[in-house]
């Protein structure tokens, strides 16, 4: 073989190859009132002009050796060309099951839930908060409920994070809809490092546990 056909092999080997992932982990303890009640973590692979992410969400609230609430939400979801093309989510909200089922369809978002179905902009981003675009949603996928609801954006002062290794300028950005409202702290480069919401008279918490 010569040299130089070698080298054209090696060439198209490597251009066929599969492109290597990029996987970045968003890992969060959730506290209640300053103490941890359960984790919520986030894997997003990016290969290409694909993304794939899948979210695990664990919640229970106890008291001595009862359990008074109980949370576990599963989703996964596919973007293409940065555009969503697929999710569906299970969740289990202490013993109400509650589903979502969507996916992109001739230009628009189409979303199959609980209340039935409704259809949205291609562009429609779930809310699943480690995608940046969050920040200037005018409305989103509620994953949990399995609904589209319109959504006012509000931008807090910067506050410092707290991360493994490292503090971080984040700034917080109220998402409210009808029926939720939230703040996740994104730093200026897009990076999910943090949330906060009140629920039942009691104050939540994203604490970074590892480094995405």
């Amino acid at each position: 073989m010569s040299r130089a056909f070698a080298l054209t092999v090696s060439l198209v080997a490597l251009l066929a190859a599969p492109a290597a992932a990029e996987v970045r982990r968003f890992d969060f303890q959730v506290l209640r009132n300053g103490s941890p009640i359960g984790t919520h973590v986030a894997v997003v692979e990016k290969r290409g002009d694909e993304t794939l992410v899948q979210i695990a969400l664990d919640l229970a609230v106890t008291f001595g050796p009862f359990t008074l609430y109980r949370y576990k939400h599963r989703s996964s979801e596919r973007w293409r060309a940065e555009r969503l093309a697929e999710i569906e989510a299970d969740t289990d909200d202490d013993g109400t099951r509650l589903w979502l089922r969507a996916r992109a369809e001739g230009g628009r978002i189409v979303l199959d839930g609980p209340d039935g179905r409704q259809t949205g902009p291609a562009d429609t981003v779930p809310s699943s908060y480690w995608n940046p675009r969050l920040r200037d949603a005018k409305a989103w996928i509620e994953t949990h409920r399995g609904i589209l609801a319109p959504v006012t954006i509000t931008k807090g002062a910067p506050v410092t994070v707290k991360l493994p290794g490292r503090e971080v300028q984040a700034i917080p950005h109220k998402i409210a809809s009808e029926k939720a409202e939230v703040t996740p702290l994104y730093t200026a480069e897009g990076e999910w490092v943090g949330m906060t919401f009140d629920l039942w008279g009691a104050r939540f918490e994203y604490v970074v546990r590892s480094a995405p």
